[in-house]
Parts: C-alpha cells; sequence; structure tokens
C-alpha cells in the first residue's frame, strides 16, 4: 500500500466507509472471510446478480440468476473474488484499498472466462 499512497489514506482515515464499489467480473466468492462471509444486507458483499450462469461461453443462452457467487474451479476461477479482495478485503492481516466499502458483485463470464459486450454493458 506505501508505492500506490494508500498507506497514506488509511493513516488520514479514508476507508471507503459510505462508498459501493460495483465489481464487474466472474463473480465473487464472498464466503471468504476476508469478504465479510456473506452476501445480502448488512454484509460487504451487499448486492449482485448474475448475469450468464457457470456455463456461458459467450456464445449460448445465459442463464442468469440471484446469487453472482463464483462458483467455477480449475484455471478460471476466482478472479473477480481476487479483485474484489484487493478492493475492499478486511482481515486481521489483510486489507483491501477501501475496506469499509461495500460491495456488488456483477458476474459476466461463465467459468471459461468469456463474456459479451450486451452482457457487460447490461451489467453497468
Amino acid at each position: 500500500h506505501v508505492a500506490t499512497g494508500v498507506s497514506s489514506l488509511h493513516a488520514e482515515g479514508h476507508y471507503g466507509g459510505g462508498i459501493m464499489i460495483g465489481v464487474i467480473d466472474s463473480g465473487v466468492d464472498y464466503t471468504h472471510p476476508a469478504l465479510g462471509g456473506c452476501f445480502g444486507t448488512g454484509c460487504k458483499v451487499a448486492y449482485g446478480y448474475d448475469f450468464v450462469g457457470d456455463n456461458y461461453d459467450g456464445s449460448n443462452t445465459p442463464q442468469p440468476d440471484d446469487d453472482p457467487k463464483e462458483e467455477c474451479t480449475g484455471a478460471n476461477r476466482k478472479h473477480g473474488t481476487m479483485v474484489a479482495g484487493i478492493i475492499a478485503a478486511k482481515t486481521k492481516s489483510l486489507v483491501g484499498v477501501a475496506p469499509d466499502a461495500v460491495l456488488g458483485a456483477y458476474r459476466v463470464t461463465g467459468c471459461n472466462n468469456k463474456a459479451s459486450a450486451p452482457i457487460v454493458a447490461a451489467a453497468m
């Protein structure tokens, strides 16, 4: 955090409280302890939507649902969770840039990391 100036912001008391940040990516594993362990009102990941479903490959019909949790395995997993952690992780040993911010998780890729412009636009 020193090289990016985040340490200075934290020293001044700026932790992202009152800010909502949208993560438009592969979904977020909100059960991760650094991301609060829950989804919905009162949780760090308070909002979200899965625009595509696990089997979306960029060309087939999306299977959207209300749960933005990243469920994929293998090499194409956890990118959205990693991004969310950089933004807002909060544990005793790991602190994101804005650890007091609230996140919205908007899943726009299936397990193969393919997306389409209309789906990304809808998430915005």
